[in-house]
């Protein structure tokens, strides 16, 4: 009979990230809560083991504190491949749905679907008012029912979406749903650090209707400070299947982490025949020689290093990068909008303008689909 020790107390998100690995490393793990008054403010997630196992998971921490938490170790999890799915049970985010699993299909990818939620009885809990008297244990039991409910609302959803498969209506691939409580862009970030999966794909909300809707200013934050790719959908457009990513219009401002770059986007879309369109923006009244000769050179060297992607190239200018990037991809039918953040930093950068914040404009004002890499 299995003998369980605690390993770790964590808080909910760190409890279960490395339950996550150390099945990856095949040792089975569970997370017990701690028996204290408030547990998910403090923390209170025991990681319990076999201590048959204890030896191998102790090393797996170990490695892990000493290279840091944002890399799995070296073993079949890497190998895993996975998009994460970030879901509010609403229409808009089921959007992405279809093109998630289409994708993920296509490359034999599995899905991990993230839903983050927030409690009224935690979001009120401060250190102010524990001060006075009050029914704790009420407070303590509704704050348990609330996570209680939060995962059973997950698994039942798990039902439904198996359902959508069965009918035909996504793609066969292996999925699971899970919930975790906090603030919906910093769980997703701090989720994919530790996952490491191919790509986020999420949808956005039509503009009017951000101010009101979690999804949207969330997809904004998402794209900026991923560590890995972000596919944003917009709600209003159908975009059903991984075949309608044709032709990709990719924005350089002639940087050689642009390299890099096009080796995160091609090696995700090497199943797939496409056509890409390198850009660059300058503004109105701007123009350098070298601008033609530097394109050209990156057009050589994407025709030499992925030979089987039609490229073509274009130098837009005027007074809105914004407006010119959406007036030629309609001009010329592109169906997907790629652009680097670097280091964190907004575009910017890469239209060199001194106008902020264009990838938050572009994907906030959600006029197409759009892939973003960081380098």
């Amino acid at each position: 009979m299995a003998n369980f020790v605690t390993l770790a107390i964590h808080t909910e998100l760190k409890a279960q990230t490395l339950v996550h690995i150390l099945k990856a490393n095949g040792i089975d793990a569970f997370i017990e809560e701690v028996n204290q008054l408030f547990p998910s403010l403090t923390g209170g997630f025991r990681v319990k083991i076999d201590d048959a196992d204890l030896s191998k998971a102790l090393a797996i921490v170990e490695s892990m504190n000493s290279e840091g938490t944002k890399r799995i170790p070296n073993t079949e999890a890497n190998n895993r491949k996975v998009i994460l799915l970030p879901f509010d049970y609403t229409e808009t985010s089921e959007k992405a749905f279809p093109l998630a699993f289409s994708w993920a299909k296509a490359v034999g990818a599995e899905i991990e679907m993230l839903n983050v939620y927030s409690t009224e009885e935690t979001e009120n809990l401060t250190i102010l008012n524990r001060m006075f008297d009050y029914d704790k244990e009420a407070l303590r039991e509704r704050v348990e029912r609330a996570h209680s409910e939060a995962k059973q609302r997950a698994e039942e959803y798990q039902k439904t979406i198996q359902q959508r498969i069965d009918a035909g209506e996504l793609a066969d691939t292996k999925f699971k749903c899970i919930a975790l409580e906090g603030v919906p862009e910093e769980q997703i970030i701090k989720y994919s650090e530790i996952l490491r999966p191919e790509m986020i794909i999420m949808s956005t909300r039509e503009r009017a209707k951000k101010e009101v809707d979690m999804i949207g200013s969330v997809s904004a934050e998402v794209a900026e400070g991923a560590p890995i790719p972000v596919f944003v959908l917009p709600e209003n457009i159908e975009f059903n299947s991984v075949d309608m990513v044709k032709k990709i219009m990719f924005i350089t401002n002639f940087d050689d982490r642009d390299l890099v770059a096009f080796s995160k986007m091609m090696s995700r879309l090497s199943f797939q025949e496409i056509e890409v369109n390198l850009v660059h923006f300058r503004e109105s009244g701007t123009k350098d020689t070298w601008d033609e000769i530097k394109l050209n050179g990156i057009k050589s060297y994407f025709a030499e290093h992925y030979p089987t992607a039609k490229a073509d190239t274009a130098i837009l200018d005027g007074v809105s990068p914004c407006k010119s990037i959406n007036n030629y991809m309609e001009e010329k039918n592109i169906s997907v909008l790629s652009m680097t953040t670097h280091r964190g930093k907004l575009i910017s950068r890469i239209f060199n303008t001194g106008e902020t914040g264009v990838t938050r404009r572009m994907v906030f004002e959600g006029k197409f689909p759009t892939l973003i890499f960081h380098a």
